[in-house]
């Protein structure tokens, strides 16, 4: 997936952030950046509470998606979303990594999941995780 053409629509919203403030480790624009694994640089494994937000809406999406979460994808009220490719590379940078990525035939990134590690550590809330994504309202 390397356009905004490619994205997938999904059927519902995105939770707004704990912390209530307008950025989001789900971007949000009209205008996504899109790459290829290797265009990917950040450094370290990302263990701050941003990553770990990523990680719990990652793995709630899943859920509610029963699958790979798009890398871009248009949520019901039109807004173009994409997962933060900061998060993804430092959750890359984990051994093993923490997400697994799908990548097309072009060489981007199409979509991702939570490694089974993440998928084991919410074993506990996975119902809340994706009712969460399931109950979330426009924003």
């Amino acid at each position: 997936m390397k356009s905004v053409a490619d994205a997938v629509d999904i059927p519902f919203f995105i939770p707004p952030m704990n912390d209530g403030k307008s950025h989001h480790v789900i971007s949000r624009g009209k205008t996504p950046k899109f790459y290829r694994p290797e265009d990917l640089g950040d450094i370290g494994q990302g263990n701050t509470l941003w990553v770990h937000a990523f990680e719990r809406l990652l793995t709630g999406l899943y859920l509610a998606l029963g699958g790979p979460v798009p890398y871009c994808f248009v949520t019901p009220d039109g807004n173009i979303r994409s997962l933060d490719g900061g998060c993804i590379k430092m959750m890359l940078n984990r051994t093993p990594p923490d997400i697994l990525l799908n990548v097309g035939a072009d060489g981007y990134i199409s979509s991702a999941r939570p490694s089974e590690r993440l998928l084991e550590l919410f074993g506990p809330i996975q119902e809340r995780l994706k009712d969460e994504i399931l109950s979330a309202k426009a924003s």
